[in-house]
């Protein structure tokens, strides 16, 4: 049984709904943009929480998660250097809204 105390921690650790929302979000790809289905990033969103789900508060920041998500882009994607250079903007992003939601200095969120 989770403690009270456990159970009201801040930040909250990641999770699906929350990376889902972040991944399609920044739409690396363009995919979503360009008419795709929302769940077009699935495997992606599954596969990056995976990578940062059991970090500490502390590590959840760009610099740590940020090569995390870039392999699981090239992975997922199969992405030489100069086409994952093109997307790092976009990843980046990713990895700073990660950090601003769970991060060591995250701050209550209301989703709109």
């Amino acid at each position: 049984m989770t403690s009270p105390s456990a159970a009201n921690a801040w930040p909250p650790p990641p999770d699906l709904v929350s990376i889902r929302e972040l991944v399609r979000a920044a739409d690396p790809e363009g995919h979503i943009a360009a008419g795709a289905h929302a769940d077009e990033y699935d495997p992606e969103e599954e596969a990056i929480l995976a990578a940062i789900g059991n970090l500490q508060t502390s590590e959840l920041v760009a610099a740590t998660t940020l090569p995390l998500i870039q392999s699981v882009w090239q992975a997922s994607f199969g992405l030489g250097d100069a086409e994952m250079q093109q997307r790092r903007p976009a990843l980046l992003g990713l990895a700073e809204q990660i950090e601003r939601f769970f991060g060591p200095e995250a701050k209550p969120q209301v989703r709109s």
